[in-house]
């Protein structure tokens, strides 16, 4: 029971159950949500949440998952549950696969819904989205990939509708030795547009590459402990030819970021409704320090650039444009040493010979209620700092707190604390949550969870909140 001051008592409750083996399925698991307001004080309404989710293992090959995610109206988060209020929509779906390793052969059939909440704007939905793949593997690691898809989108609000039906074939032959490794590739694509208010469409393209690596190692010492020291230049070729792409719709693309991997891609953008044009070579460089005794790396560094042979370029509504003849630079470095990690990785513009991205971070991790994490973000000159951590003052007895902040506006875009009580068979935790609203607007939500491990917990969406506001924390009390 969950009492709001101004609105009433809100009913919650959570039922999980395993299905056993039986003669129709080999196992599965139910789980269901439930929070019921029957009288809102200030609306007068029923205000109501429902969450289920049902997984089932048919048999070794076919897997079924069916999502439920509901609530009465979009204000229900910011008004009753004081979670997610910045969350845009709720999703669920059914999603049937079937996968035979030994056959290289899969097929799925997957369908979904959206519920918008807070101040969510539509995006498209797959209802349904067909599809299939077969692998052919030959001799001399000679592989040809099979597939087709062919997936129904729609909109609430866009017109922009139709069937998009993708068919593909991808050919590698990857030659691997001790000194090398020289991967070919070439895929062919054909895709038809089935549109609903306008006059449909077609493209089939085509592309080819070549991914090239070169193995170099030697022995190393770092911090006096004996390391192999592993050095891989490496070449990419790719290419695609230019075709205006306007006149089709965009459902599921979007721009990549130039990330190292993201580069020697030889793409710019996601999903399938944009295949930019190409004639490019990338160079990059890799190193890693690996401990000779037990096999992990203690430092991995990257460094990748992309020199265009052209100067056209494809924008995100598919129309040809001019660009520059390099890409940023891409850098990463990781380094972990004992229970201490930093992460960092970067985009540099050579021509400004400025960073045009930066994600770097430091943590401290002993276990999942004892670690420290410090972050730092700045994307094209917007600028923000994350400090997560969790520390058991008794055995029983530990704290959390999780803050995100914007230096760039100065102004605290999420802060979490609280303090969490276990013994053997029951934990009780105090959680404290501060969201930015909007100028000197802020949400402020107490939250109270008792758990009565392996039976229940008072507040079923506490864990899952903790998780996503403070990263690294074991936020289900029943596991630690």
């Amino acid at each position: 029971l969950n009492q709001l001051s101004s609105r009433g008592s809100v009913v919650e409750g959570k039922y999980r159950q395993l299905i056993a083996s039986n003669k129709y399925l080999d196992k599965g698991r139910f789980e269901v949500e439930g929070h019921y307001l029957n009288e809102d004080d200030i609306t007068n309404n029923k205000r109501w949440l429902l969450n289920s989710s049902i997984d089932l293992s048919i048999n070794d090959k076919t897997e079924l998952s069916l999502v439920t995610n509901r609530v009465s109206d979009k204000d229900y988060f910011k008004e009753i549950a004081h979670s997610d209020t910045s969350a845009t929509a709720l999703h669920s779906h059914i999603d049937l696969t079937y996968a035979d390793e030994a056959q290289d052969l899969s097929m799925a059939v997957f369908a979904e819904t959206e519920q918008l909440i807070n101040n969510g704007s539509a995006a498209y939905t797959r209802a349904p989205e067909v599809s299939i793949s077969k692998s052919f593997k030959g001799m001399d690691n000679r592989q040809m990939d099979l597939s087709l898809v062919s997936t129904k989108f729609q909109h609430q609000t866009s017109t922009d509708t139709g069937v998009r039906t993708h068919a593909q074939a991808n050919f590698t032959r990857p030659i691997t030795t001790n000194a090398y490794s020289l991967t070919p590739k070439l895929n062919l694509s054909s895709t038809d547009y089935a549109l609903d208010n306008t006059t449909n469409e077609s493209r089939s393209i085509y592309s080819f590459g070549l991914d090239s690596k070169l193995f170099l190692e030697r022995e190393a010492s770092l911090f006096g402990t004996d390391l192999i020291q592993t050095l891989t230049p490496r070449l990419a070729y790719n290419f695609t030819p230019k075709k205006d792409q306007s006149a089709l719709p965009s459902f599921d693309s979007a721009d990549k970021n130039d990330s190292y991997e993201g580069l020697f891609s030889g793409q710019k953008f996601t999903g399938i409704d944009r295949v930019s044009n190409a004639n490019n070579f990338t160079l990059g460089l890799e190193s890693d320090f690996i401990d000779e005794e037990t096999g992990d790396t203690y430092l991995s560094l990257k460094a990748a650039q992309t020199r265009h042979l052209d100067d056209t370029d494809m924008d995100s509504s598919g129309v040809l444009v001019s660009r520059r003849k390099y890409s940023d630079i891409a850098l990463s470095a990781d380094f972990g040493l004992n229970d201490f990690t930093f992460n960092n990785a970067l985009q540099y513009d050579p021509e400004t010979n400025k960073i045009d991205k930066r994600d770097s971070s430091v943590s401290y991790i002993l276990n999942p209620r004892k670690f420290l994490t410090l972050a730092h973000h700045d994307n094209a000159g917007v600028k923000s700092a994350e400090l997560y951590g969790a520390y058991p003052i008794t055995q029983k007895v530990h704290v959390f707190a999780g803050l995100n902040r914007s230096i760039t506006d100065s102004i605290t875009n999420k802060e979490t604390t609280g303090v969490a009580y276990e013994s053997c068979c029951w934990a009780l935790r105090l959680a404290h949550f501060k969201e930015h609203v909007s100028g000197n607007d802020y949400n402020y939500v107490t939250s109270f969870e008792l758990v009565l491990k392996g039976l229940a917990t008072t507040s079923p969406s506490l864990s899952r909140r903790l998780e996503d506001e403070v990263p690294n924390y074991l936020a289900n009390l029943d596991d630690f």
